[in-house]
């Protein structure tokens, strides 16, 4: 039989659901009712992000040896003063010696407010310690454009990707590219190349760009070219561009090479999107075969 929850009940099943504490019945009701309950909806979805954040940038660690010997120390030293016990006869009958006294109540009271008041602490460090680190790392991780060039050259060993955009024509793809993903943005002529397409992924966590495939059948070489919206790059403010490159790309026949293990990342801007190429070949050769550079290596 379906269960109908109002949301007071939904509510309270909110934090259970989350953490899969709840029978596949109540689970079932609650899927149910934020299916129409906007704001419960977004609150579950909020709460799963938070979750999940925290599983990712807070992993369980084990605790050092010198807060174990902290806890030690504090656990078995007499910070509660209990009284010395003298192995002296009572003369009191068995019911009265089961009959606590107010005092005796009192110090096993205050013993227990001691430990709870210390774990509350304890835990209440323990997590704000973890969940800043977690955020903080978050929000200041940054990513270098040059530096995840390479390595998507290196994860791919330089060769085809299959494309998201399969097309030899330049203009084709960047029709689609505007259409598709609301990016508008000149496709580079390489000489000696073939276009094979644009792959449209993941560049860096949570953030897509496309990257131009090119092939080279006499040298049997592929290019990459990624390709960034300069404004939503720095809406993002993660990713980061080299600072060298950006002061030497501001003309449209501007480059930059940046040598990164042995593998040279040139870079260019043209209008409002910035260029990252990388191959096999020496940084000058890689420029010389765009096109609307101009370059040609003997120029230096």
């Amino acid at each position: 039989m379906n269960r109908k929850l109002n949301k007071s009940e939904a509510l309270e099943l909110l934090t259970p659901v989350v953490d899969n504490e709840v029978s596949a019945e109540e689970r079932e009701a609650f899927l149910a009712y934020i299916a129409q309950d906007e704001e419960v909806r977004q609150e579950y979805k909020s709460m799963k992000t938070i979750k999940a954040l925290l599983g990712e940038r807070c992993p369980c660690a084990k605790a050092p040896d010198s807060l174990k010997d902290f806890l030690s120390t504090f656990c078995s030293s007499e910070t509660f003063d209990d009284p010395p016990i003298y192995d002296i006869p009572n003369k009191k009958t068995v019911a009265q010696q089961r009959q606590p006294s107010s005092s005796d109540s009192s110090t096993q009271q205050s013993r227990w407010w001691y430990y709870a008041a210390a774990a509350i602490l304890l835990i209440t460090v323990s997590f704000w310690g973890f969940l800043n680190y977690g955020i903080t790392s978050v929000e200041n991780s940054t990513y270098n454009i040059e530096e995840y060039a390479y390595q998507h050259f290196m994860k791919h060993d330089g060769k085809l990707v299959p494309p998201t955009i399969s097309t030899a024509s330049l203009g084709s793809a960047e029709i689609e590219l505007a259409q598709n993903y609301d990016m508008s943005m000149t496709i580079p002529e390489l000489n000696k190349a073939e276009f094979k397409g644009i792959v449209y992924e993941e560049f860096v966590p949570d953030f897509k760009a496309p990257m131009l495939e090119y092939y080279i059948s006499a040298e049997d070489q592929y290019i990459y070219i990624f390709a960034f919206e300069i404004d939503k790059m720095e809406e993002f403010g993660q990713l980061v561009r080299d600072q060298e490159a950006v002061k030497a790309c501001t003309k449209s026949r501007d480059f930059h090479i940046r040598n990164i293990n042995g593998k040279h990342v040139v870079s260019w801007k043209w209008n409002n999107i910035w260029y990252s190429a990388i191959s096999n070949h020496d940084g000058n050769t890689l420029a010389s075969l765009v096109k609307p550079l101009n370059y040609e290596p003997s120029d230096n």
